[in-house]
C-alpha cells in the first residue's frame, strides 16, 4: 500500500480514505431520513410514523407483531371493516378498531388522516379516489 499521509480505514485488501467515510456518516447520522430522502410524500412519511409498525412498510402486513394475521395485510383486497376504499380507510384510521387499532384522530388531523389513505391505497396500486 502507498503511504499518501491521507488517514485511511484499512478493509482487507482494500483501503478507504476517512475524510469522506466520516463525511458519509455525519450525513447519515446528522440528518433524518426525511432530509435525506425528501421526496417522500406527506402520506408515505405519515404511514411510516403511524402504521408501519404493525402493517409491514410496504402494507403487506408481514411484521413482527402480526406476522400471519391477514387482517393486517393493506395490500389485498380482503377488508373486515369497511370497503378498503378512501373513505372507510379514512373512518378506520380515524375511530380505530377496538384495541387492536388505535384512533388517530386525537393525533392526526382530517387531511393528514387522508393523506394516509391515499398512501394506502398507492400501496395497493389504485389511485385515490
Amino acid at each position: 500500500m502507498r503511504q499518501t499521509g491521507t488517514a485511511v480505514y484499512s478493509l482487507g485488501s482494500r483501503s478507504i480514505p476517512l475524510v469522506p467515510l466520516v463525511l458519509f456518516g455525519a450525513l447519515l447520522f446528522g440528518l433524518g431520513c426525511s432530509d435525506l430522502l425528501p421526496k417522500r410524500s406527506t402520506g408515505e412519511k405519515l404511514y411510516r410514523e403511524h402504521c408501519a409498525d404493525c402493517h409491514g412498510l410496504s402494507g403487506d402486513g408481514h411484521t413482527l407483531r402480526y406476522m400471519g394475521n391477514p387482517r393486517a395485510d393493506l395490500t389485498d383486497v380482503s377488508w373486515k371493516y369497511g370497503g378498503g376504499d378512501s373513505v372507510a380507510i379514512q373512518e378506520t384510521v380515524a375511530q380505530g378498531l377496538v384495541e387492536r387499532h388505535p384512533a388517530a384522530l386525537q393525533r392526526l388531523d382530517r387531511k393528514q388522516i387522508k393523506e394516509i389513505a391515499d398512501w394506502v391505497l398507492k400501496l395497493r396500486g389504485e389511485v385515490s379516489r
